[in-house]
């Protein structure tokens, strides 16, 4: 492995600016190269999540998909002095469709990626690139950071064969109040550049893109692993995140698209503790009762029933 420090650029003008119109999809790609995908929409806490791909024991090219490109010069104020590739869309194409680019532009032969409020620590690069041989798509343990921090996720994924519980029930299931037993998540996901070519995020969702992502390789036959290290570093309530909207109804249409392929109970938990929640906590009592009956015929676990239900106490208080 090559652990050589990215060498600093004298001045952010030096930064490559691509356009997402001239990307080549297949190009060549040198082997055992790696780049961060980090899809913005210019927050502040970019240089922090920038700086921790620098500080990688293994050279990993800081690749910043910038989905307001009116946002440019602030941008590179931002991240004056620190190497990186900037990428331009269209603007407001959203998550997945700006993680696509980034496969698209990404000069390397694996790729991996990392939400703009979160950052990894020093030896992710190295020990996931030493993992990916055994394993299509590798992920880590993380460190949950908010009021408090927690080391998550207690139960590694690991499936021992076709016939055990995919990585969607996994990831679905809430037999705990708080996240802990079971997690993954997009900061801790690398896999090859041509994996993820072949599998692209699905950019009709607003909601869930990593989990259905994940479950989606899965389903191609492609092998899902998870090191027991704490590799990333995970800030929960960040400004602007949308996984803090309450948007039940993107939620129920996802969970209504996988059918057949995740388990009743693992099911009946994303019912209660995202899709009712979600709908209580945006005052539409109707629709948060439903789901919220709906789940219970299934048997979810107690806990996501509680979860639930504090979505009522969320509306009650944000009427106060």
């Amino acid at each position: 492995m090559n652990a050589a420090p990215f060498p600093l650029m004298s001045s952010p003008a030096e930064a490559p600016t691509l356009d997402y119109r001239t990307l080549s999809r297949r190009a060549p790609r040198p082997e055992n190269t790696l780049s961060a995908i980090i899809p913005t929409v210019g927050r502040m806490s970019l240089k922090r999540a920038v700086r921790s791909v620098l500080r990688q024991s293994f050279k990993t090219t800081a690749l910043v998909v910038l989905d307001r490109p009116e946002m440019e010069e602030h941008v590179n104020r931002v991240l004056a002095g620190l190497p990186h590739v900037l990428v331009l869309t269209p603007g407001g194409v959203g998550g997945a469709a700006a993680r696509n680019i980034g496969v698209r532009a990404a000069e390397t032969s694996h790729i991996a990626f990392l939400d703009d409020d979160d950052e990894w620590v020093s030896e992710k690069s190295v020990l996931q690139l030493q993992a990916v041989g055994t394993g299509a798509l590798v992920s880590s343990r993380s460190l949950l950071i908010g009021s408090t921090s927690r080391v998550v996720p207690e139960q590694l994924y690991r499936r021992a064969d076709p016939q055990a519980a995919g990585v969607a029930d996994y990831v679905l299931d809430r037999s705990t109040l708080r996240l802990r037993r079971h997690f993954m998540q997009t900061s801790s996901l690398l896999c090859s550049r041509e994996i993820a070519l072949s599998i692209p995020w699905d950019e009709k969702l607003s909601r869930h893109q990593d989990w259905d992502w994940v479950r989606r390789m899965e389903a191609a036959g492609q092998r899902v692993t998870m090191l027991p290290e704490v590799l990333v570093r995970v800030y929960q309530g960040s400004h602007g995140s949308i996984s803090r909207r309450p948007d039940w109804r993107a939620s129920a249409a996802w969970i209504d698209s996988l059918g057949e392929d995740v388990a009743d109970q693992a099911r009946a938990d994303f019912l209660t503790s995202v899709v009712a929640r979600d709908a209580f906590a945006s005052r539409a009592w109707w629709a948060g009762t439903r789901h919220l009956a709906q789940g219970l015929r299934a048997r979810p676990h107690p806990a996501a029933v509680v979860v639930g239900l504090s979505g009522v106490m969320r509306a009650v208080n944000r009427g106060a």
